[in-house]
Formats: C-alpha cells, sequence, structure tokens
C-alpha cells in the first residue's frame, strides 16, 4: 500500500469534483491540516474515516486504498473471473456492466455463473428498457418463472415480433398465457401472425383459438 499515491489520488478525485480542503475537513469533522496530510501522503485517513471519504469523493473504498488503480477496468475487463466472485461482487459487477450502452454483448459470459436474484435483475432491466430483442439471447438462462415475466411484459406491449421468435423456449403453462391473451384481446394483428404460433400449441389450445376441427 503506497501512502503517497493514495495522498495523490485523494487530492486528484478532491480537485475534480472541485471540493476544498476544508469542505472535506468540516464533513468529517477533522482539520484541513490532517486533510493536507493525507494528499501529501505524510500518513493515511484513519480506517473510521475512509467510508465517508469515500463517499465524498463518489469512488468505493477500494479505490481509495487501491489510489484509483482500480479505475484503469472497465467492468467487462472483470469477466473472466466472474465465475469467482462473491454473490454481493457479482451484484456490483452486474449493476456496473448494465449502465453500459453495449451491456447485451457480455450477457453470455455472465448469465451461466449468475444466480436467481442477478437474473431477475437482468431482465428486470432489459424489461424497463424494453430491449426486448436481448430477450432472443438470453431466454436459454431464464427458468419458468423469469419466462412468464418477460412473456407478459412482450403480451403487454403487443411484441408478438419477440414472442414468435422465443416461442419454442415456452412451456404449455406460458403457451396457455398466450392464448388467454389473444382470446381477450383479439386483433387484426394477432390474426394474421396466429398461423406461425399454431404449431406451438396443442389440439385443446387450438380449438380453444380457432374452434374444433372437422
Amino acid at each position: 500500500m503506497d501512502i503517497t499515491k493514495i495522498g495523490d489520488f485523494i487530492k486528484t478525485r478532491r480537485k475534480e469534483l472541485k471540493l476544498t480542503q476544508t469542505h472535506i475537513a468540516d464533513e468529517l469533522g477533522v482539520s484541513a491540516q490532517a486533510v493536507s496530510k493525507w494528499e501529501r501522503g505524510e500518513n493515511l485517513p484513519d480506517v473510521g474515516f475512509i467510508p465517508d471519504l469515500a463517499k465524498l469523493l463518489e469512488v468505493s473504498i477500494e479505490n481509495i486504498l487501491q489510489a484509483g488503480q482500480i479505475n484503469n477496468n472497465t467492468p467487462t475487463d472483470d469477466l473472466e473471473s466472474f465465475a469467482n466472485l462473491s454473490p454481493n461482487q457479482k451484484t456490483e459487477l452486474i449493476s456496473k456492466i448494465l449502465n453500459l450502452e453495449d451491456y447485451a454483448i457480455t450477457l453470455d459470459e455472465i448469465l451461466p455463473y449468475s444466480g436467481i436474484p442477478h437474473k431477475n435483475a437482468i431482465l428486470a432491466h432489459i424489461i424497463n428498457r424494453r430491449d426486448f430483442e436481448i430477450l432472443e439471447q438470453i431466454t436459454a438462462y431464464l427458468d419458468n418463472n423469469m419466462k412468464a415475466t418477460a412473456l407478459q411484459a412482450l403480451l403487454t406491449d403487443g411484441r408478438f415480433d419477440i414472442i414468435e421468435d422465443i416461442m419454442p423456449t415456452f412451456n404449455r403453462k406460458h403457451r396457455d398465457s398466450i392464448v388467454n391473451h389473444i382470446i381477450k384481446n383479439p386483433t387484426r394483428e394477432v390474426a394474421d401472425i396466429l398461423e406461425n404460433f399454431v404449431p406451438f400449441f396443442d389440439k385443446n389450445q387450438i380449438e380453444r383459438l380457432i374452434g374444433p376441427q372437422t
């Protein structure tokens, strides 16, 4: 641990945020001289001050202790070791990845090693952003409850084009939901695409939709 580099990082970050040593000192309840000593690398902040200092500088505790070195990494740099991360570390990394504009390109690498809470968070993000095209990429990693959640969002938004693409991944219960929705919400659009859905429905579902076949 290089306290000189840590001091330089604290000073650089403080100036980036246009904060004064006095402001930092007042917020932490220390003297401006103490902050000055931290920045000159004469000593480290007391361990009890580091969490609050991290909040003031808008960085993590690890950023401070590693003198900002982890800032040199992008979220995707850590993917190689994703499987070995703790659940909390995975949550933090996934949160960073979902903030990337091109987050979808990393999903295939993290979903196989993600727990149910992580997958639900990813799915919620996709639904909230209406990035439904990504669902075809990830449905293989979702359990039946997650698929039901995705399907409901697609039905609500009338995205039958996406439903058609991922129909093979749905079970009978999911398909019943589609049938129920079509019956309750008949439209010309649904009628036009129904022919493509029929091969996935069983006899009972088809009869509910278009009547007994002679």
